[in-house]
């Protein structure tokens, strides 16, 4: 978790950075409206394949004939599935450039009205090759995550936003034009993301010679697990897409939920991808072992950690919202009143970031036992809940509406995965789960109070127009002493011991 969680870390700080840049170049009208639309497909399709069904469905399947059949018999249902991947994904590729445009008209309702519909189409016709990229980038990083190896395709994410980052302060300037170089960006990072993880599986041995695409037995399980997977793993991702959607009516409503749910997705990325990419190998391990026990273990083990670290993010975003965007975005052509919007935006995130976290941890266990249609009917009740709840919500309350659904969404979805497993057997909880989780919740209290007295106090420096270095290390003072305030706490109440939270941040041996 920790290697995989510190690489998305530095992709995360990166990002923030890619985003400052952004902002400061586009601002929060029209145009940022546009770059925000272009980079949803090939966001989506990062986000669904690089960090959830593809592997849910390919890494069990991969990892059972690395372990029965060895290496050989393993990379030739792997040669088999890339190939018929890829055949698959350039008929998407072309599909989506031809129709493009009734594809944006129909996520982003608000563009015809005021003329942003013609530049969003000619935007996303140039990000739109990216899907074939990314998901050719999660096939070679399931290989690579089933042989133990977790770094490469973590690496790949850091290259991404380190070719936006060249792109906005080099070309830009020269250029003078910012929504054209983020667009051919996104392509010139899929073709370098693939060249990592490429290169990686064959220093490994790994055997990638490409066959004949054949829709045989094995495929046609694949995409059996894969169908409804897709829809499981992109709950999130299909909830903030209706928002957006919504959200389009009112310009610089995009903007506002895009830049709220960057920063949302850092502890998404960091616990929740990391425990999910960990677990479904791990879990899948002890039940292929016959070791049941074991497995229900990793899932209470995974549930309590992902908490311990997310709580403290989730109070945080909920406390300081508007200082939080304030600190990190305003300036150049992002004003103040920008930030306070998107801060209020990623409020209503934060009331279901613990969801969506829990949902991460709790879906290995209904794919490691390669049942991906249960989570897929879940998925499809909260799709529709939060279909039901965004354009109420936004009349009432506008964009923050829209964030407000999508969180109410994956509480539905977390209790209908926690009734699912627990009706099934699989939901065996540590001794101890339920009272040491409840002292967690009592110490990010105890942090929520700190951070908002400091935030409080410091608010005429972290609310300081152009002062965007000031702000910052002001906003890491008042998070790092939360930080420091919650771990005091945890060790006051007991919940667990200086000795236990090494054990835990320490690395297993290997064997």
């Amino acid at each position: 978790m920790f290697t995989v969680g510190g690489l998305t870390l530095l992709s995360r700080v990166l990002g923030f950075v890619r985003d400052k840049l952004i902002a400061s170049h586009l601002g929060s009208g029209a145009m940022s409206d546009v770059w925000v639309a272009a980079f949803q497909l090939p966001n989506l399709f990062r986000r669904v394949f690089g960090e959830g069904a593809f592997n849910a469905a390919f890494v069990p399947m991969y990892s059972r004939r690395l372990e029965e059949a060895g290496e050989k018999e393993a990379d030739f249902f792997a040669r088999r599935t890339l190939s018929l991947m890829f055949m698959i994904l350039m008929g998407c590729f072309v599909l989506s450039f031809i129709f493009m445009e009734p594809i944006v008209r129909l996520t982003n309702i608000g563009f015809a009205a005021d003329g942003r519909l013609e530049p969003a189409v000619t935007a996303s016709r140039i990000t739109v090759v990216y899907l074939v990229f990314i998901c050719l980038v999660a096939g070679l990083s399931g290989i690579l995550n089933s042989r133990k190896v977790f770094g490469a395709p973590a690496v790949a994410y850091v290259v991404l936003n380190a070719v936006f980052l060249i792109g906005l302060v080099i070309v830009v300037p020269r250029t003078g034009e910012p929504l054209l170089v983020l667009c051919w960006s996104v392509v010139a990072a899929g073709v370098l993301q693939l060249a990592v993880v490429l290169v990686s599986c064959l220093r490994r041995g790994v055997d990638l010679r490409p066959l004949f695409p054949k829709f045989d037995a094995d495929a046609k399980r694949l995409s059996l697990l894969m169908a409804p997977g897709l829809v499981s793993a992109s709950v999130q991702q299909l909830n903030l897409m209706v928002g957006q959607t919504i959200a389009s009516l009112q310009i610089g409503g995009k903007t506002a939920i895009f830049y709220a749910d960057r920063i949302n997705q850092l502890p998404l990325g960091l616990i929740g991808m990391a425990a999910g990419v960990v677990l479904l190998p791990e879990i899948t391990r002890s039940l292929r072992g016959g070791d049941e026990a074991g497995a229900k273990r990793s899932l209470s083990q995974g549930l309590e950690f992902s908490l311990f670290l997310c709580l403290p993010a989730t109070v945080a975003m909920l406390v300081i919202p508007r200082e939080i965007m304030y600190a990190i975005f305003e300036g150049g052509k992002f004003a103040g009143d920008s930030a306070i919007t998107a801060g209020y935006v990623l409020a209503a995130f934060a009331t279901g970031t613990p969801a969506y976290i829990l949902a991460r941890v709790l879906q290995p266990g209904y794919f490691a036992r390669e049942d991906t249609k249960t989570p897929m009917r879940y998925t499809i009740i909260t799709a529709v809940t939060n279909m039901v709840l965004v354009y109420p919500f936004y009349i009432w309350l506008g964009p923050v509406g829209c964030a407000l659904a999508t969180s109410v969404a994956g509480w539905v979805n977390v209790a209908l995965l926690w009734f699912g497993l627990r009706g099934a057997g699989f939901m065996g909880l540590s001794e101890g789960f339920f009272s040491r989780t409840g002292r967690m919740l009592l110490a990010a209290l105890v942090m929520g109070v700190a951070v908002w007295v400091l935030a409080h106090f410091g608010e005429p420096w972290l609310m300081a127009e152009g002062r965007f270095f000031v702000r910052l290390g002001l906003m890491g003072l008042v998070t790092g002493s939360g930080l420091f305030i919650y771990l005091a706490s945890m060790l006051v109440m007991r919940v667990y011991s200086v000795a236990e939270l090494k054990n835990r941040f320490r690395r297993p041996s290997r064997t």
